[in-house]
């Protein structure tokens, strides 16, 4: 047994013989502790030794009764403060430990001390306000007026998002009231500039539904304020329109504060559920066809299809709200000066300028020259009938065109008569359909009934088949009534099958006699024509075996196939978009 130093005093003696028991024999140790505890009830290094001994030995009941009696002691109080620190830090853990199991098995009273001290003695701005969260946490009746002007008046609130991550997640939902009505403006204002910063920010996910949080602050505001409460109460399931349509109620409200703020609540919302739906996609003048069954979609005098469009439109309302009257046109510039993101400056806002028609705003910079400004550019142009810088920008685009392939775009043209723009995804097909499109109205509206330009329009409506099947329709016509159709580049670029075996048809069909000067020899033979009664029996198996080649082809790249056409066209469609229609 090893010795002991008989210069100890007492109080030491003991603690030294229960230290060196509780190596191997526990019970002989608090044996020892509780003789000095008997001999010694108010000396503060034993009572410490005793709380160090339980919590060595993991007994959380017997550990909080020893911390308790050193807190209610007051003695030598500045020796506790690492344990105090130590347990306040284990508290703001998510995940339990042993001090925290301690905490929670001391009485309420022991405990607002121990929280109390460490948030008195925590000299850093940033832990003194964690601590002040944590302790109004544990005793909200405590009131958090405090923590909140302490945040908002910080010095590092303004650059140092920790405060106001710390004010808005943390501290605005133990608040039940706030006196001051311009504090609690304060208070909306940085929560939505806070919450739309932080759904922007690709490095932090641990929030859930922001948004819904964002609406808690709201109902703190609309409670103190008697806000109707359809407006603060906003849910993920939540019908969009029937929303809107209720905040166009408040356009002439006095007090502009609940449309201000829910309206703009709501107008973020919408643009960040658009831009994180709408990916790679531009929104784009399409087309309409009247000859079509309208949509039973739209609303108002233009249609907007694709992916994000019922997003945009929810957002564009929003936007026009928020710019209805001079009142609160002003006050929303005012609270968008104050907030640190503003997604509607890129994108939104050029997207917004072509929704309304406002085309100069729209059209990208000159000085821009990306595949996106390019299809804009031809987007516009078209929809201004400059069909020649149009064609100039679609040849522009062809060199610029993106890797991925992508697939058609149905709602590329919709029935009705109204305006129609679409999100076109920015991908080979997309792209080339949006082209092909634009190029046969611009070949159609012309009124020019060559068969040079028939054929033309005949090689680019093979792509987006059969979307222009009732033109496809008409040029059928035109060439039974005029019996005869040239075409020298048909077996270079016509392989779609249907368009194969409708002119096949024609050829075979009964009491007409269509000749289709279409064989890529017909040079050199003489201009001889091929007609459903034509004697030259061996012209016309020139033809059926002209035909099979190009049924043969039909699985080949009708895509590459178009590229290549409209480039090798270069001259023929930029003389088009020059001449006058």
């Amino acid at each position: 047994m090893p010795g002991f130093d008989m210069s100890l005093s007492d109080e030491d003696y003991i603690i030294e013989k229960a230290k060196d028991a509780q190596k191997t024999n526990i019970h002989s140790a608090k044996a020892w502790m509780l003789t000095a505890k008997t001999l010694f009830p108010t000396n503060f290094k034993i009572q410490f030794e005793a709380y160090l001994m339980e919590k060595q030995s993991g007994n959380v009941q017997e550990a909080a009764e020893c911390f308790s009696s050193l807190i209610k002691s007051r003695q030598n109080f500045s020796s506790l403060l690492p344990e105090i620190s130590a347990i306040a830090n284990a508290l703001r853990s998510p995940e339990g430990s042993f001090l925290s199991q301690m905490f929670d098995n001391i009485c309420p009273d022991i405990q607002l001390t121990i929280l109390k001290t460490s948030v008195e003695n925590s000299d850093d701005t940033m832990e003194h306000c964690r601590l002040l969260v944590l302790l109004l946490k544990k005793f909200p009746q405590l009131g958090v007026d405090s923590l909140v002007k302490t945040l908002i008046s910080a010095e590092k609130f303004f650059y140092d998002n920790r405060y106001a991550r710390l004010l808005v997640v943390e501290t605005l939902p133990l608040l039940s009231s706030l006196e001051s009505p311009r504090l609690l403006q304060r208070l909306v204002i940085k929560a939505i500039d806070f919450y739309n910063s932080y759904v922007y920010d690709e490095t932090e996910h641990d929030i859930t539904d922001p948004w819904q949080r964002l609406y808690g602050v709201l109902d703190l505001m609309g409670r103190q304020l008697g806000w109707d409460p359809f407006f603060v109460n906003y849910s993920n399931s939540l019908n969009k329109e029937q929303y809107f349509q209720k905040f166009m109620t408040l356009r002439n409200s006095e007090d502009c504060r609940q449309l201000l703020y829910c309206g703009t609540t709501f107008f973020l919302r919408a643009l960040y559920e658009q831009k994180s739906l709408k990916g790679n996609h531009i929104l784009v003048e399409a087309l309409s066809d009247p000859e079509m069954p309208p949509s039973k979609r739209r609303k108002g005098d233009v249609e907007v299809t694709g992916i994000s469009a019922h997003h945009f439109q929810t957002a564009a309302n929003c936007w026009e709200l928020l710019h209805s009257n001079e009142l609160i046109s002003r006050e929303f510039t005012k609270l968008a000066s104050q907030l640190q993101i503003r997604p509607w400056s890129e994108g939104f806002a050029e997207e917004f300028a072509l929704y309304r028609g406002k085309y100069e705003e729209a059209m990208p910079p000159a000085s821009t020259s990306s595949i996106t400004a390019s299809i804009i550019r031809v987007s516009i142009n078209y929809f201004q009938k400059k069909h020649a810088a149009c064609i100039e920008n679609i040849l522009t685009a062809l060199a610029q065109l993106p890797n991925v392939e992508g697939v058609l775009e149905p709602e590329l043209i919709i029935g009705g008569k109204h305006r129609h723009l679409h999100f076109l995804p920015l991908t080979k097909v997309a792209i080339m359909h949006y082209f092909c499109t634009i190029l046969i109205q611009i070949l159609y509206n012309r009124g020019d009934n060559t068969d040079l330009t028939y054929g033309h329009m005949l090689v680019l409506m093979q792509l987006g088949w059969p979307q222009e099947e009732a033109i496809f329709i008409h040029i059928l016509d035109v060439i039974r009534q005029k019996r005869v159709f040239h075409y020298h580049l048909f077996s270079s670029y016509i392989i779609h099958i249907d368009i194969l075996e409708e002119l096949s048809f024609i050829w075979n069909e009964q009491g007409n006699n269509v000749a289709l000067d279409i064989l890529p020899n017909s040079q050199h033979l003489g201009q001889r024509r091929i007609g459903t009664r034509g004697a030259d029996k061996g012209v016309k198996e020139d033809f059926k075996q002209a035909m099979k080649a190009q049924i043969a082809r039909s699985n080949e790249s009708v895509l590459n196939l178009l590229i290549q056409f409209i480039t090798a066209e270069r001259a023929y469609f930029l003389k088009i978009g020059s001449a006058k229609s």
